[in-house]
């Protein structure tokens, strides 16, 4: 068994330290401890204590459930009814882990020991009514940064700077541009927080163990979500929103146990889970966007805020200096999206000429999922689907307009011309399928808005999208209801 022994948290003016030992020796970790460190706009003497403690469990608690079977020890005490919050939570994210490894056993295998003080709760932070965003400059960041920085006053934005080698996509001169240009059109504020904490492990220790997903895509969103805490109390922003669209919801039941998406860590049911753990604190923490669909998030951010559009970074692939790397799924879909819309990926850094031909053996999906696909698997079928119907609105020409806008002598080069030839045979494969219309945005989930926001931006996705039919997505919304409820009943509040 693996022993996880965590240190009380070291803060200094304007950083903290969290450390922790593991025996015996792991390949998980490269270092055994991480920093957040905050700028001067950020009084971190005002964050509570316990709240350090907090943040501490969301960072390193996901880590637990790929150490199994584990032992945590605590140098203080919880309440018990935070206790039983926090195993609860870890049986979810286990029973997903072993879920989309193929598992019929969700044994939890983590035992939490607690010797020391107990915890103090602080007291609540007054409602200010000030909104805080983690902000990445992907579209679903812009897309909140937009809606907050049009419905409310001064909003934070909070970007976590956190580099991860050998990945360069928080380091690119790309990404520091955005940040540079984001307060500039929008009266916003602008917190970086830096972290070691991506660096800490090695990113392919869970695969490696037969679960398909890396480390970061189990740890990521806590982290933002960590910075968010603490530059929230630090500045008084007690609204909390980290993006998470229609695709994290998806749900499927094995043995009478809630399988999510490998992207729980920001999943409805996760969100509302840690705001049962954070109200009485004094936060509220959701999402703007769990109504849409990816290409929706898109859609309304390049036709309600075209001036935020050309800052859209979403391509974690990139190499410095390029904006993009322009050949992956993530860069071929936003950049079907974007054409399909009238609009040129040029204005997010894609190379079309190089995109095209990169993608040119996409393989296009059966117009019906198999049934017993698991939801990471749905999702990417469902995502693939959209793209068919982007191209299906995209006609060669606009394609061929869009090459032309590299220049007119790459145009019409070997690599042009084979560019426009592979759209023109993605096109014709797509024809062969027949997908219907693209699904609404689901109201349903509205419910799970801050209220602060939700009739307004109720009234922004009515406006923009049909409704889904709720009877398309009931299964998923119960599943979310469920889930939501188990994980913070000890707490007792309610959804």
């Amino acid at each position: 068994m693996n022993r996880f022994r965590l240190h009380p948290p070291q803060v200094s003016r304007r950083s903290v330290r969290f450390r922790w030992e593991v025996e015996p020796r792991t390949n998980l970790y490269r270092a055994h401890s991480f920093a957040l460190r905050f700028p001067e706009s950020c009084d971190i003497e005002r964050v509570p204590e316990s709240l350090w403690w907090t943040i501490a469990m969301i960072c390193l608690h996901a880590h637990w459930t790929i150490l199994r079977p584990c032992r945590v020890e605590l140098p203080v005490t919880l309440d018990s009814r935070e206790l039983e919050f926090w195993m609860r939570l870890l049986q979810s994210e286990v029973t997903t882990l072993e879920g989309l490894r193929g598992n019929a056993s969700f044994d939890l295998g983590i035992e939490i020991d607690q010797a020391g003080p107990r915890l103090s709760p602080p007291a609540p932070l007054p409602d200010s009514g000030r909104c805080a965003t983690a902000f990445s400059g992907g579209k679903d960041s812009l897309l909140q940064a937009g809606l907050l920085a049009e419905l409310t006053a001064d909003p934070i934005l909070v970007t976590t700077t956190s580099p991860m080698p050998p990945l360069q996509d928080h380091v690119t001169g790309r990404r520091r541009q955005i940040l540079n240009e984001i307060a500039g059109r929008r009266a916003v504020t602008l917190v970086e927080v830096e972290s070691s904490f991506r660096a800490s492990w090695d990113n392919h220790f869970a695969d490696r163990q037969g679960y398909p997903i890396a480390v970061n895509e189990m740890t990521d969103a806590f982290l933002y979500l960590a910075s968010l805490l603490a530059a929230g109390a630090s500045l008084g922003a007690t609204h909390l929103f980290l993006a998470s669209e229609a695709e994290v919801q998806q749900t499927v039941e094995r043995g009478g146990h809630i399988v999510q998406h490998k992207h729980y860590m920001y999943s409805v049911a996760t969100q509302r889970a840690l705001q049962a753990l954070l109200a009485p604190l004094g936060f509220r923490y959701s999402s703007l966007t769990s109504p849409l669909h990816s290409d929706q998030v898109q859609r309304l951010l390049w036709s309600r805020y075209a001036d935020l559009a050309d800052l859209q970074y979403s391509c974690w692939r990139v190499q410095d200096p390029e904006a993009t790397c322009s050949t992956c799924s993530q860069c071929f879909r936003i950049a079907m999206t974007a054409l399909a819309m009238g609009q040129n990926p040029r204005n997010m850094g894609i190379d079309l000429i190089r995109l095209l031909r990169a993608q040119a053996g996409w393989a296009v999906p059966d117009s019906s999922p198999n049934p017993d696909l698991l939801p990471t698997e749905r999702v990417a079928h469902d995502l693939h689907c959209q793209i068919v119907r982007s191209i299906a609105q995209t006609p060669r020409r606009r394609v061929a307009k869009a090459i032309r806008k590299s220049g007119w002598r790459r145009a019409v080069s070997s690599e042009g011309r084979q560019a426009l030839r592979a759209y023109g045979e993605l096109r014709r494969r797509c024809a062969s399928r027949t997908l219907g219309d693209a699904p609404g945005y689901r109201a349903g989930y509205l419910k799970y808005v801050d209220p602060l926001l939700r009739d307004k931006v109720a009234k922004v996705y009515a406006r923009s999208f049909r409704e889904q039919s709720p009877a398309e997505y009931e299964g998923l919304l119960s599943r979310t209801d469920v889930l939501a409820r188990w994980t913070l009943e000890p707490l007792g509040g309610a959804l």
